[in-house]
């Protein structure tokens, strides 16, 4: 149906017609519901409707809304979009890429959002729309859009050569299983300063958070024997691994050093203080929020970005001295 055609069945000019779908205060608010009305009713309204809503809104699509980590992203990107006069709709993907594809051509194509925001993709998600789209995350493909990557490869050697400093040379990883390529950023790291890593001194759960901390402590602790310092793949399992090994009468960092990834806000204030692996969060989703929002507002503007910030090793109170003995053996 054309606009000649609306016109007729609403009984104004076109030129009412094009007003009221843009928005024009020439028109009164009965004429405009009278023509959406006809419209809608036609299945042309989203055709012709060029009302957009008063603010920015900003699709951002993240693997999941229960890890601090994930909490602490989303948290900092929705007061930088507000701090813009903008709003946030938040999806989780649920580490699917097929369901992260869907999500964002639904709000690319039907949500018909200003900008979208993806952390951690695990796909290769391509953009026809060409709506403004930002990643935020470790390395991927992602040719359609502006790139922020996390690197902290080097960080995680800078946290070996300080461990190693103190005398620790058994150095053990905790994980999970969706932490399988910092275990390998580890590995890479204790190889390259020439450290054993032994196959006991790597726990990886099937659970996840602090019970992926306990269930590694516990671990240890069954065999009798532990490493003199633990690197954990994120600080929530660090956080249980410092919980359990206090219930278990040993002592952070005297008889064992922790050392967590992602420096949540919490780690300064835990006891003792996490050390951590602070990944420069707030700068980075303030940068992607300034990506999204620039697009947005000026549709000529379309240089892409790729942008990496180096991570940095933070030592505070959990990290000490290796035992005398360098081997920590339960009775």
């Amino acid at each position: 149906m054309n606009l000649n055609t609306l016109a007729k069945l609403a009984g104004v000019s076109v030129s009412t017609v094009s007003k009221a779908f843009s928005g024009s205060h020439e028109i009164g608010e009965e004429t405009r519901r009278k023509i959406f009305g006809i419209a809608k009713e036609n299945g042309v309204f989203d055709q012709y409707n060029k009302s957009r809503f008063e603010k920015r809104v900003i699709a951002v699509i993240c693997p999941e809304l229960k890890s601090n980590y994930y909490k602490t992203v989303v948290t900092v990107l929705k007061d930088e979009l507000s701090a813009r006069n903008a709003f946030m709709a938040v999806s989780a993907s649920d580490f699917s890429a097929e369901l992260e594809k869907e999500l964002f051509t639904y709000y690319a194509f039907y949500g018909k959002v200003d900008g979208i925001i993806l952390i951690n993709p695990h796909g290769l998600v391509e953009n026809p729309t060409r709506v403004p789209a930002v990643a935020i995350g470790p390395s991927h493909d992602c040719r359609a859009f502006d790139a922020i990557h996390f690197n902290s490869n080097n960080a995680v050697s800078e946290m070996v050569t300080y461990l190693l400093e103190r005398g620790h040379r058994r150095i053990g990883f905790a994980g999970e299983g969706l932490t399988v390529g910092k275990r390998n950023q580890f590995i890479s790291a204790m190889r390259n300063a020439r450290l054993p890593v032994r196959p006991e001194w790597i726990k990886e759960s099937k659970l996840r958070f602090e019970e992926a901390g306990v269930e590694c402590a516990e671990a240890w602790i069954r065999r009798g024997s532990l490493p003199t310092a633990v690197l954990a793949a994120y600080d929530d399992i660090a956080i249980g691994l410092m919980k359990t090994f206090h219930r278990n009468g040993i002592r952070v960092p005297d008889d064992v050093s922790v050392v967590g990834m992602d420096d949540i806000p919490e780690a300064p204030y835990l006891q003792p203080s996490l050390s951590s692996i602070r990944m420069h969060i707030p700068v980075a989703c303030r940068r992607a929020v300034e990506i999204v929002m620039q697009k947005a507002e000026n549709q000529f503007y379309s240089p892409r970005e790729e942008i990496t910030f180096t991570a940095e090793f933070i030592p505070r109170e959990s990290v000490g001295d290796a035992p005398p003995d360098n081997c920590q053996i339960l009775e």
